[in-house]
């Protein structure tokens, strides 16, 4: 039986529990989930077009449990959990395995027009943002999800707020027993509105092996904004392939970024379809990758309307016998003129042992465009080494003071200045070889202290 077949089997088996434990608005996108699985052979392999480093098959082959049934765990709901991200100020809620969990703060952290609640909540109140598939439909990682998706988080930014303060979401996995989880993130942000959301995934117990089928679905109005950070830094024993999906409104930004500091196999994917005027992608990703981890970036833009600009940008610091890829497709289509398309990958290699894989792909077929890609892959510059250690600076602390320096412009990027500095701090941490644990927060729950 391969990892494909034991969850359309689970599923058919199981179809009453699922949709038992969920709102209609989920389960009228089963079916067609069910159809695209079924219309494919298998999970793609390593190997296979567009994935270098990272096999699904493999990631979803060992024989998780879903707690479709929505048992309770047997879990200390007041064990400590700290993150080393909250030090700034957010409005915070918890994904424990897929179930939503608001802090006790949250109501009073959020501004009047913007919403934070369970995903299935939404979906029972608000159906008709629910009417619409997932694209892409017949991704393996979407079709999954949307096969078990039960619960999740819901955000929603109405037409002109500007939300000053950034929405956290804090994904753990409290499972005494190895368990894959059906992740969902829905975020709206209306005509003209502005938001920032931060979202971090921690392990809270490191002893079972555990999975993440995640999908990020955004929808931007008119003249929108939002600013998406993605913080990994989960245990070797967790696994998580993930989706963000975006549909995008006339002169919308979407700014998302992806900062990867532990794990152990990652399959990202990012789909961006610019098919309004002025639309603007700006995707950033950041990877620190040590013994035995495998990450992979994939992402897809297509440019199918005039005056829409794309940035990519994507850097690997890869050691010990870590393996990384970054496939990247542009796609600028007839009409799409005054199209600004840019990508750049830079990769480093810090260990003989270590492998990159890396295929930018550009695909243009209208006239009026500026478009560039490209992907480099080195050492550390010996030359430069050399200069500092002469200078006196111990070689591991040169090449950590290298390499640091090597991620400058991919936080750069990143919008929210505490956040932005946090984020130095720990890619520090983990340059130095600290664990990157989270200690420094303590956060409470509806339900009394996480």
């Amino acid at each position: 039986m391969n990892a494909l077949t034991q969850y359309i089997d689970l599923y058919r088996a199981q179809q009453s529990v699922v949709n038992a434990h969920a709102p209609e608005a989920l389960n009228r996108r089963r079916a067609a989930a069910l159809a695209a699985l079924e219309g494919m052979e298998r999970l793609p392999r390593k190997g296979a077009a567009g994935f270098a480093a990272v096999s699904l098959e493999d990631m979803f082959a060992p024989d998780y449990g879903i707690n479709i049934a929505r048992v309770p765990f047997a879990a200390n709901e007041r064990a400590e959990f700290s993150c080393d991200v909250p030090n700034i100020s957010t409005a915070s809620a918890l994904v424990v395995n897929d179930e939503f969990v608001p802090t006790a703060s949250l109501a009073k952290a959020l501004p009047e027009g913007v919403e934070v609640m369970s995903l299935a909540r939404a979906a029972e109140t608000y159906p008709e943002l629910f009417a619409e598939p997932v694209e892409p439909r017949d991704n393996p990682i979407v079709a999954l999800n949307t096969l078990f998706v039960q619960d999740g988080v819901f955000i929603r930014v109405k037409r002109g707020v500007r939300a000053e303060r950034p929405v956290q979401l804090l994904s753990i996995f409290n499972a005494a027993a190895p368990l894959m989880a059906a992740r969902r993130i829905k975020i709206i942000v209306e005509d003209g509105a502005q938001a920032s959301v931060l979202s971090c995934d921690h392990p809270r117990v490191n002893d079972f092996d555990y999975l993440s089928c995640r999908v990020v679905e955004v929808t931007l109005g008119t003249n929108a904004r939002l600013d998406f950070y993605d913080l990994e830094e989960a245990s070797p024993r967790t696994a998580r392939a993930s989706v963000l999906t975006a549909s995008m409104g006339t002169g919308s930004i979407l700014n998302a970024t992806g900062i990867y500091l532990n794990g152990g196999t990652t399959r990202n994917e990012y789909y961006a379809p610019l098919r309004r005027p002025g639309a603007q992608v700006r995707l950033g990703g950041m990877v620190i990758a040590g013994s035995g981890q495998r990450v992979d970036n994939a992402t897809f833009i297509t440019h199918d309307s005039p005056r829409c600009i794309s940035r990519q940008l994507f850097k690997y610091a890869l050691f010990d016998d870590a393996e990384g890829a970054f496939e990247e497709l542009v796609t600028v289509c007839p009409g799409a003129d005054n199209t600004d398309a840019r990508q750049t990958n830079r990769n480093l290699l810090a260990s003989p042992q270590a492998r990159m894989h890396a295929e930018p792909q550009l695909i243009i077929n209208c006239d009026e465009v500026k478009a560039s890609h490209g992907a480099t892959t080195g050492q550390i510059d010996e030359k430069a080494l050399f200069y500092m250690r002469s200078r006196g600076i111990p070689e591991a602390e040169a090449r950590m003071m290298l390499i640091n320096a090597f991620m400058t412009d991919v936080l750069d990027h990143i919008e929210l200045p505490a956040l932005r500095e946090r984020l130095r701090l720990l890619t520090d941490r983990r340059l130095r070889g600290c664990e990157s644990t989270c200690r420094d927060c303590g956060i409470k729950t509806e339900r009394g202290e996480a």
